[in-house]
Order: C-alpha cells, then sequence, then structure tokens
C-alpha cells in the first residue's frame, strides 16, 4: 500500500510540475539512469548492496519495488531536478545539496522503517556520497552524455573495486 501511495504523490509532482518539453528534453538522461540502475541490479543481484524490504505484503518484493522505482518514481525525480536546475553556480551547488540531502534521508528513513537493508560494506554514508555522484553525474549527462558515457564507465569499474562482486556471485 506504501509502495502505491508513493508512487501516486510522484506521479501527482509530474502531473503538475512536468510538460512534455521537460519530458523530451530529459528522456536520454533518464535512459542513462535506467541503464547504469539495471546494470547494478545485473551484476549485484546475488550480492546486493542494497536492498528494498516488503513490510505490508509479500508480494513487494525487492524485484518489484526496484522496477517501480527504476521505471515511474527515479524517472520523474530526475525529471524535476533537471527542469529546476537553477543557473547561478551557488544555486546550483545548493540544490545539487537539497537533492543529495533529500533522497539520502528517505532512504534513511526507509531504513529506519524497516523497508531497507544495507549489505556488503554499504550503508547510509556510501548513499550520501554515492548520491553526490549520481546527481552530478545525471547533470552532467543532460548536458554532455557522450562524456558522461565515458567518465561512467571507469567510475563503474572503481566502484566495484570498492564494492567486489565474489566471481561465484555472478550469473
Amino acid at each position: 500500500m506504501y509502495l502505491l501511495m508513493v508512487v501516486l504523490v510522484w506521479i501527482i509532482f509530474a502531473c503538475i510540475f512536468l510538460d512534455k518539453l521537460t519530458i523530451q528534453q530529459t528522456y536520454s538522461t533518464v535512459q542513462y539512469f535506467v541503464i547504469f540502475n539495471l546494470v547494478y541490479n545485473f551484476l549485484y543481484y546475488n550480492h546486493t548492496l542494497w536492498e528494498y524490504q516488503a513490510i505490508t505484503t509479500p508480494i513487494l518484493n525487492h524485484t518489484f519495488i526496484e522496477l517501480t522505482f527504476t521505471f515511474i518514481i527515479l524517472p520523474i525525480g530526475i525529471m524535476l531536478y533537471l527542469k529546476y536546475f537553477p543557473d547561478n553556480k551557488i544555486h546550483q551547488a545548493l540544490y545539487l545539496c537539497c537533492w543529495v540531502l533529500f533522497y539520502t534521508f528517505i532512504e534513511f528513513l526507509f531504513y529506519k522503517m524497516g523497508m531497507f537493508r544495507y549489505d556488503n560494506g554499504w550503508g547510509t554514508l556510501q548513499t550520501l556520497w554515492f548520491n553526490v555522484l549520481m546527481f552530478s553525474m545525471i547533470r552532467l549527462h543532460y548536458l554532455k552524455p557522450f562524456l558522461t558515457f565515458m567518465i561512467s564507465i571507469p567510475i563503474t569499474i572503481i566502484l566495484i573495486q570498492f564494492f567486489p562482486i565474489p566471481l561465484e556471485k555472478l550469473k
């Protein structure tokens, strides 16, 4: 039930604050996010760093919740983030900080409520710096997609070095 409420809130935000032009302009950046999120979920399938936990019904397993976040909630958030991104450098830094803190705080609340679990060396601090990286890369992709892909590959390799996947855990 909580997932349906969260989805409805984000869809209402989308209806109020997004328009067709924003959706068209941000579509490739949303795809960039979705691709890398799915790569994480594929590579770390048997060795998760974080996992959604169902607390209301058994049908809401990690996979279902993750797909809902990947294809509905987070794309709307990305479009809103990009649409209202300020021009002034100081405002940009504050704006980035607000989004990072908001997403980190929401995840922390989920964790405290038993709706989210950390594994294999991941925790709230790692989420914080990852959100800084994620929102920075989302903005960079919006401005310079090719450069972002070229930077994302070594970043992914470095992240895997910090949070290795045991070979026996790969499919």
